[in-house]
């Protein structure tokens, strides 16, 4: 863990609209409640309708937790994240969460440029980024992959008609 890693985080959960402020003294020390706080909210700002118990009272649950969550983030976002850094705690697991954070800030600055003559006339800026959802883009990227199979399935039955 770096000082600029740890800086570049809490900027980004900042611009991300995290309830939460995040100082770099947060991680000197193992903090699992704050990372396992994360987690979940980065959880349920990808999908919010993903399933994770938010219990983490027992070495069992929390060990729990992070596994559904690095499988969760491998599965849908193709992220691998190292469970053992995250269940630490301390500065490695900012290295992990920086992952999924850098992903999502950067979903954000596309759609936010995509949008700049709407924002610019509704008097949004791009400063705001607290208009996130990350299952709309995932519902257009589920649509364009259906449109593609079946542009594949028209033109393969074209191709034997024609034959």
């Amino acid at each position: 863990m770096s000082y600029r890693e740890l800086r570049n985080f809490c900027e980004i959960m900042r611009a991300l609209g995290y309830h939460r402020n995040i100082s770099m003294e947060n991680f000197r020390e193992p903090n699992f409640e704050l990372v396992a706080d994360i987690l979940y909210w980065f959880a349920h700002r990808y999908d919010p309708k993903v399933d994770i118990s938010d219990n983490i009272e027992d070495e069992k649950d929390r060990v729990l937790f992070i596994r559904s969550v690095c499988q969760m983030f491998a599965t849908k976002a193709r992220i691998t994240l190292n469970p053992k850094k995250l269940y630490e705690a301390q500065g490695y697991a900012v290295k992990e969460m920086l992952k999924i954070a850098q992903m999502m800030y950067k979903a954000v600055l596309s759609s936010s440029t995509g949008d700049d003559e709407e924002g610019a006339a509704n008097g949004i800026g791009t400063g705001q980024l607290m208009d996130f959802n990350m299952s709309s883009k995932l519902h257009n990227l589920k649509a364009a992959r259906t449109l593609a199979t079946e542009i594949t399935e028209s033109g393969a039955k074209l191709f034997d008609f024609l034959g």
